[in-house]
């Protein structure tokens, strides 16, 4: 029996459909539906993509509950299509042994790395200044900018965009600091980086930037008290989610003059009301969750997550985990859905 593949209909799906096709599964792609945040799934929507479903592939608009996971007896992976999984009940998939594949690829967290070096000394060079000096018809600024040679570079959050940031960084003289509870230090020190606790980082740093994935422990992690902590004329930059950030504690430390600047990608609503002050901000340099894509990392989506469900419904460990602590009772559960004669 062909494998049944659930596939989001969102931006590219066309090209994961045909791929799937092609390896000989059976393709169903949810109803396109528009919703202000998550599209959620109802038990008959469950009932109907999710019951005999062998796998699926999600985009960041739908929310896979622990319900979807419960309602999908056969499901032996899901795959999102970015490296983000907030929206994927991971732990549900965890606790049922079932693995969790998403997109990060080269392309991706490579690009948010180039972005967040190219914000950084954006940011240090004043050009947000700069620029508007020239457009409002004046043309120098008072306030040059420093170089960002000998500058503190703060990272919260050391995986994969950390470490590439540190890789770019570190050829131009940059003292790189970084938080990471889930790094050892000696694996930092590889790269150049010297971890400590976030207090200390927020206190040292000439940038921070911020490199987390949303979860639990890291949603509001930065607030009032955090950007207090930071040096005056320090800068910030956020590539990761916007819930990780409280916009009015940042707008304040901004107009307080505590904070120099600012780089903003994600916001807490997305897209961001146009009444947002830091939008507009003349010391921020605002974009729309986007600053890092390009042609390649949308190229990159597809067949990443093309493979990724292949692997999994093959049994063999998909090209990148958000869960791999549950690859050992994944197996087992495969073990025992093909013993039950669960097959694809």
């Amino acid at each position: 029996m062909a494998p049944k593949v659930v596939v989001s209909p969102r931006p590219r799906a066309n090209e994961i459909v045909s791929q799937l096709e092609a390896a000989g599964c059976n393709v169903v792609m949810l109803p396109l539906r528009e919703t202000d945040g998550w599209q959620e799934f109802t038990e008959d929507d469950i009932a109907t993509y999710f019951k005999d479903a062998d796998a699926f592939v999600g985009s960041t608009r739908e929310h896979y509950s622990r319900a979807v996971f419960e309602g999908a007896p056969r499901l032996r992976i899901g795959c999102g299509m970015v490296i983000g999984t907030e929206n994927i009940d991971v732990d549900a998939a965890t606790d049922l042994s079932i693995v969790i594949a998403h997109g990060a690829t080269p392309e991706n967290y490579v690009g948010v790395a180039e972005a967040v070096v190219m914000l950084s000394a954006a940011l240090v060079k004043q050009l947000p200044a700069k620029r508007m000096a020239v457009q409002d018809g004046g043309w120098r600024v008072p306030f040059p900018g420093h170089m960002v040679r000998d500058s503190v570079i703060g990272m919260i959050g050391f995986g994969k965009i950390g470490r590439a940031v540190a890789h770019r960084l570190e050829p131009w003289g940059c003292r790189l600091i970084a938080t990471d509870p889930y790094v050892d230090r000696s694996h930092a020190l590889e790269f150049g980086v010297e971890l400590m606790d976030m207090d200390t980082l927020l206190q040292t740093a000439d940038l921070v930037s911020l490199q987390v994935v949303l979860t639990d422990e890291t949603r509001d992690m930065m607030g009032e008290r955090e950007f207090s902590l930071m040096k005056p004329g320090a800068y910030f930059v956020n590539t990761s989610r916007g819930l990780c950030v409280d916009e009015g504690a940042l707008l304040r430390a901004l107009d307080g003059g505590r904070l120099a600047g600012a780089a903003i990608d994600v916001w807490r609503k997305e897209p961001t009301n146009e009444e947002n002050p830091l939008r507009n901000h003349p010391r921020v340099i605002p974009t729309g969750h986007n600053v890092g894509h390009s042609e390649a990392v949308y190229a990159s989506f597809p067949p990443t997550a093309v493979e990724n469900v292949l692997r999994g419904l093959r049994g063999d460990r998909p090209l990148y985990v958000r869960n791999p602590e549950v690859l050992p009772f994944w197996r087992k559960r495969l073990a025992r859905l093909d013993a039950e004669g669960v097959k694809v």
